[in-house]
């Protein structure tokens, strides 16, 4: 685990790479660089854990990279689901104010932005339009999550509506 600059990151992969993540998606460049400097950035390498625990006061978008999320449940960890470049991890638990309750991995190395509560606020204040779409962004990628899940329990199910 290494704290990055993000001066060396935005020069690494160049500001139209950010503007094409999913959660940064139709937000000023101004927006899109003070998330950037104001947020921290760290590089987990693979296999290499995520510092999440306790209590959700932030979330996360991958930068780069892939990430493997296992729920905790009836006493194991499971495999649930993977976050790639542009997604975010945890603004659901920030939102509902739900402990941390999964185990994050790095599958390959990547660079992870951190923005806690106080960065979300301050979008807000000086920012309100962009904070505007930035919500619409997030927003979205819960609905597909939801959509997910609807997914993976009708499978699990499989059970048909009872014939009229």
């Amino acid at each position: 685990m290494e704290t990055l600059a993000a001066a060396s990151v935005i020069e690494q992969h160049g500001l139209p790479y950010f503007r094409e993540l999913a959660t940064f998606g139709a937000l000023s460049d101004e927006v899109i660089l003070y998330i950037l400097n104001e947020g921290s950035i760290t590089l987990y390498k693979q296999g290499e854990y995520l510092q999440r625990q306790g209590a959700a006061n932030d979330f996360q978008v991958v930068l780069s990279g892939k990430i493997a999320y296992y729920k905790h449940f009836g006493g194991q960890d499971i495999l649930t689901r993977h976050f790639t470049a542009g997604e975010q991890v945890g603004f659901d638990l920030m939102l509902g104010m739900i402990p941390h309750n999964g185990t994050d991995v790095a599958e390959v190395d990547c660079q992870i932005l951190d923005i806690d509560c106080a960065l979300f606020y301050r979008l807000h204040e000086l920012f309100p339009a962009d904070f505007g779409l930035l919500m619409i962004n997030l927003t979205r990628e819960l609905s597909r999550e939801i959509a997910l899940l609807e997914d993976v329990i009708g499978e699990t199910y499989c059970r048909q509506l009872p014939e009229e």
